[in-house]
């Protein structure tokens, strides 16, 4: 049996695992942490972003919550704007964006608890009016993987192990 690596199982989780949050006041993102490591995992993940930004939109705080809808401490770090005049998707197409357009790069720092050994667990992030301070700030890159997803229907639940 080949083995995958972490950004290969994170992949296939964020098209298996149901990202649906019926609590969601508005347009969300599902965060998929994974901890690849022998034991349960509390502390620190930062999912790297970078993102399109239109002319008309300004970088805003962000807000995470656990699938049972309890509000995590996170916070948007080392965050920068740079000018873009295109964006490449997914697929590798390359779309023109308007002129005045930003590329948004950030660090998105939020506390999870106790995820599994060697499993995952589903968080929600959302547009906020303010952030909920983290309790400390990474000093290296935590053992946990992080990757963003759409919201959909999944075979697998929320929370899982390997």
């Amino acid at each position: 049996m080949e083995a995958i690596s972490v950004e290969q199982l994170l992949a296939q989780l964020a098209e298996q695992v149901d990202t649906r949050f019926e609590q969601a006041q508005s347009d969300y993102r599902a965060l998929i942490v994974l901890n690849p490591t022998d034991t349960p995992y509390t502390g620190l993940a930062v999912l790297h972003v970078d993102m399109p930004l239109k002319p008309t939109a300004s970088v805003r705080p962000v807000a995470v919550w656990t699938p049972d809808g309890q509000r995590m401490p996170c916070q948007i770090l080392n965050s920068r704007l740079e000018p873009i005049t295109e964006w490449r998707l997914p697929d590798g197409t390359i779309r023109p964006l308007p002129e005045g357009s930003h590329c948004w790069q950030f660090d998105l720092a939020f506390w999870v608890e106790a995820v599994p050994a060697r499993g995952y667990r589903v968080y929600r992030a959302e547009w906020s009016d303010e952030e909920l301070p983290l309790p400390e700030l990474p000093q290296d890159e935590p053992p946990v993987r992080v990757r963003e997803a759409l919201p959909h229907p999944g075979t697998l639940p929320k929370e899982g192990i390997l």
